[in-house]
């Protein structure tokens, strides 16, 4: 679970000047995310849990990795490289390696995405710059991401000053509370690529898995009826022979929603309605014998309003 983000527009007479001031800081962020050297501890806070990641990322030949190692909790550590994913459990002896790169659902540590859509997200999101700041003790650029509408959280983020890197993110509700926080306790710049402490040697005896990639875009068997705006689908997968169930991805560019559907035979057994975990909103409802589960990083009301719009295709 690591994740990742940013944006901004001014309200004044020189709108202009500082929107280009943004793009000119979400190119800078781009490039650190592309081409700088590091390596540091992010800590990921959701209420009163923390999690604690030490992260590198070296850039080779131009061509960049990331090694996400967690310090708290499950023993795990993340590989990205060529939009591939390894993850390796050393306490399963397990490798579940991804097919490809899968988009909003492939996150760097922090979030990624933001300078490759910022035009698409502009109509959706108010993209200000704030104040200067502090973090890992490296000066920062502040910069805000405000929904324009009630279907989706907002963001902060903390560029910093010199490189551009994300140090820091906070995901907010509407009425301002932070709901999810994630930032670099202490970060190293490196002239050169660290090294990476992977030894392959040690997985020969592990199980590995293949998860499955994109999928098909289009689903012919599902649909959602009724989605908020920005919102659009980028994965569906079927999964199951027997009993076929599948697995569909909404975004906006920034946030998803994931809506799982399966056929349900006892549905005494199973909740309906909303739930929460953290930042995490979860709405589940019937169709006719089918259990819809929408759960994604949005308000409650985005997901109920997914799920209650599936429809099987006729």
């Amino acid at each position: 679970m690591f994740k990742y983000i940013f944006l901004c527009v001014f309200f004044s007479v020189s709108l202009i000047v500082n929107a280009a001031s943004v793009d000119d800081w979400l190119d800078k962020m781009d490039h650190a995310m592309k081409r700088q050297n590091y390596q540091g501890t992010l800590i990921v806070r959701q209420g009163d849990k923390l999690q604690a990641i030490k992260i590198k990322q070296g850039v080779i030949e131009g061509k960049s990795w990331q090694t996400l190692e967690s310090q708290t909790g499950e023993d795990q550590i993340i590989f990205r490289k060529n939009g591939h994913v390894t993850t390796i459990f050393p306490g399963k002896k397990l490798i579940t390696v991804s097919a490809a790169k899968v988009g909003i659902s492939d996150r760097g540590p922090l979030h990624p995405a933001l300078p490759e859509n910022r035009n698409k997200l502009k109509q959706l999101y108010l993209l200000e710059l704030g104040s200067e700041d502090r973090v890992a003790n490296k000066f920062t650029q502040i910069l805000h991401m405000t929904p324009r509408d009630k279907h989706r959280y907002g963001y902060t983020f903390w560029l910093d000053k010199q490189s551009g890197l994300l140090l820091k993110c906070d995901l907010m509700n509407n009425k301002g509370r932070v709901l999810e926080q994630l930032m670099y306790s202490n970060i190293e710049f490196l002239s050169v690529a660290p090294v990476s402490q992977i030894d392959e040697s040690k997985l020969i005896a592990f199980k590995k898995v293949l998860l499955p990639g994109e999928g098909e875009v289009n689903s012919k068997n599902w649909r959602a009826e009724k989605i908020p705006a920005g919102f659009v689908l980028i994965r569906s997968i079927k999964t199951g022979q027997q009993q076929p169930a599948y697995h569909m991805v909404f975004s906006d560019g920034m946030a998803s929603v994931s809506v799982f559907i399966e056929s349900a035979k006892e549905k005494q057994t199973l909740p309906v309605g909303r739930s929460r975990m953290g930042p995490v909103n979860v709405y589940s409802s019937f169709v006719n014998d089918t259990y819809i589960t929408a759960i994604g990083e949005v308000p409650a009301s985005t997901v109920r309003m997914i799920a209650q719009s599936m429809q099987p295709v006729q």
